[in-house]
């Protein structure tokens, strides 16, 4: 006689007469986003005093319990043997009984990724060089992080330069790190995936690495003018990936700047200026202004940000000012910054102004090339499945928080393991007859299609198709389809039409969907990636399994170490139909009999 015991949060559960039933279900021929967790069915618990208080009189309206919205962790016995280690219990009801349910063998940090919607773009990253951003600029020959790809630009155009490409495996590792997460895959299919790489093919800006990296202007002196007021004279600090801005005009005082940005201009100037008598010394104001000039260089005004002075010292015969600044500074490509103050300067400070790149949503030629949030805009589980598939993986949780990717040539591979439950079959009738036999499997089709991502700009179809020869399915589906656009190829690597020019022979940015290529060397190449070699490389036992599939079900006694070492991975024989089955599904029963759906190899 089989006894179960239930132990929630390590206290004891009274099951009295409850069967507790087990759920045992394998991820083959599944959407890893749908990796399920073996679970069991509603527990009905009798509600005994020991019970009631187990769940802290949830029971009663009156209570204040957090019990029923907490995951509770749940172990259960049978026969004194471990069966199921810290699966997740929650209460569900109280009426005539308590009901509960229990889920186990899930990966819960593995859960997250796949409910978060967490994009790649949502990776945590820092401000470090080689790390978290590198220099775009001409670095004269390509390289593994630069590889040559025909973007669409000419080879000696000055104004751009091949992207950097981010490897898969970098990006595994990545949201391995964040997530807890292990990811294990197969040394061959590795060695694969380790040569695949992504272009980073967008020039979005980073606050973050922005406000790390501000730039400054120095106050160098003055400028009077007409004897009533004066400039500040201006001296731009910033390095080779900061060449944004740049210092000019007939004082040498004008901040000017390649495109149109905005500025955060944060510090504090200190000056001297002439003192009148009768000058009101709390009541100075220094404006920062940006103006555009005219074809004769008149300015006019187009805004003015006045600051006045909060604190004034009186040197005579001088008058020592301080200003503050904690401002934002929008300027035109044909516009320009300076200072003026109304007073007749008589000297200045080295003061040091900060100028931060607020908000601005591309970089340009030249400056710091963010890695992370220039990641294609996909989520991070279907960047997990798009790799996963293109190289003919299925998953299964591995411990705690571990993921093991399996090629479908391991369940034939792995027949020299098979466990053999010949005898332990419970026949249905004195022939040798399956007590179920089906020929479908859920949603195969007749013609099953593994797609790239639609883009007109593709020349090419590089799609594949794994036909049933089965009349009673349904026609076609959509197997797979990748986050990824195909690529053509031109000159021996791949063509992505990322850059064009116009009529007037000016080179203009396109957006385009994202791409995964391998790594040749210096180049980044699409051959090999096309689905037909895909699914020659990989999906040849898969064929064979959708082909001619014969799903079996049987009643199967199972002790508790059986169930408690189950290798869903590991294939099972049984002599009586000559042949090997790859595990779909186990449900518990009475007196350790299962019910097995197995699936023919």
């Amino acid at each position: 006689m089989i006894r179960d015991e239930l132990y929630i949060n390590g206290d004891k559960v009274d099951v009295g007469d409850t069967d507790i039933s087990l759920n045992y279900k394998s991820n083959l021929l599944t959407d890893i986003s749908k990796i399920v967790s073996n679970n069991s069915y509603t527990i009905k618990l009798p509600k005994t005093a020991k019970n009631l208080a187990l769940i802290e009189c949830a029971h009663l309206p009156s209570s204040t319990t957090k019990f029923p919205y907490l995951k509770h962790v749940g172990n259960v016995l049978r026969n004194g043997i471990i069966i199921v280690k810290d699966a997740n219990v929650v209460l569900l009801s109280v009426s005539e009984y308590i009901e509960t349910a229990l889920s186990w063998g899930n990966v819960t940090n593995f859960a997250e990724i796949v409910s978060s919607d967490k994009k790649l773009t949502d990776l945590e990253y820092g401000t470090e060089e080689g790390t978290d951003w590198v220099v775009w600029n001409n670095k004269g020959s390509n390289s593994a992080q630069f590889p040559l790809i025909n973007y669409g630009f000419n080879s000696g155009d000055s104004n751009v330069w091949y992207h950097p490409a981010i490897t898969v495996k970098w990006i595994l590792e990545k949201i391995q790190e964040e997530s807890g997460v292990t990811f294990n895959f197969p040394s061959d299919k590795k060695t694969f995936i380790d040569k695949m790489i992504v272009p980073l093919l967008t020039r979005n800006d980073s606050q973050k690495i922005n406000d790390a990296f501000p730039s400054s202007l120095q106050m160098v002196g003055y400028v009077i003018v007409e004897s009533t007021f004066s400039y500040l004279k201006l001296n731009y600090i910033g390095d080779s990936t900061q060449q944004y801005a740049s210092v000019g005009g007939p004082y040498g005082d004008r901040l000017y700047t390649k495109y149109p940005i905005t500025l955060k201009v944060k510090g504090t100037i200190e000056m001297l200026v002439q003192y009148n008598s009768g000058m009101d010394v709390n009541n100075q104001y220094l404006n920062l202004r940006v103006s555009q000039s005219d074809s004769s260089g008149n300015i006019s005004s187009v805004s003015t940000i006045e600051r006045k002075n909060y604190a004034a010292y009186i040197e005579a015969p001088n008058v020592r000012l301080l200003f503050n600044f904690d401002d934002l500074v929008s300027i035109e490509s044909d516009e320009f910054m300076h200072f003026t103050i109304k007073a007749i300067a008589t000297g200045a400070s080295s003061s040091v102004l900060s100028l931060t790149v607020y908000d601005r949503n591309e970089i340009s030629f030249g400056e710091k090339f963010p890695l992370v949030p220039n990641l294609p805009d996909i989520k991070q589980i279907d960047f997990i499945k798009a790799v996963a598939s293109m190289v003919g993986l299925f998953a299964l949780p591995d411990g705690e928080n571990g993921i093991k990717f399996i090629p479908f040539d391991n369940l034939s591979a792995n027949k020299s393991k098979a466990v053999d439950w010949t005898n332990r079959v419970i026949m249905a009738y004195n022939s040798v007859t399956p007590r179920n036999l089906q020929y479908t499997l859920d949603n195969i089709a007749q013609n099953n299609w593994f797609r790239y991502k639609e883009d007109d700009n593709v020349m090419g179809n590089y799609d594949g198709n794994i036909q049933v020869d089965d009349a009673t399915i349904e026609y076609e589906r959509d197997a797979i389809t990748l986050p990824f656009s195909a690529c053509s190829t031109k000159g021996g690597v791949a063509y992505i039409p990322l850059y064009s020019y116009n009529e007037e022979g000016e080179l203009e940015y396109n957006k385009t969907n994202p791409r995964i290529l391998l790594l040749d060397g210096t180049k980044g190449i699409f051959k090999g990636l096309e689905w037909t070699t895909l699914i020659a490389n990989n999906y040849q036992t898969y064929k064979g399994l959708i082909n001619n599939a014969k799903i079996v079900t049987e009643y199967i006694r199972l002790n508790s170490i059986e169930l408690r070492d189950l290798e869903m991975d590991i294939p099972v024989y049984l002599a009586q139909y000559g042949c090997y089955l790859a595990i779909i599904e186990i449900k518990t029963k009475e007196n350790d009999i299962c019910e097995c759906k197995l699936l023919k190899l």
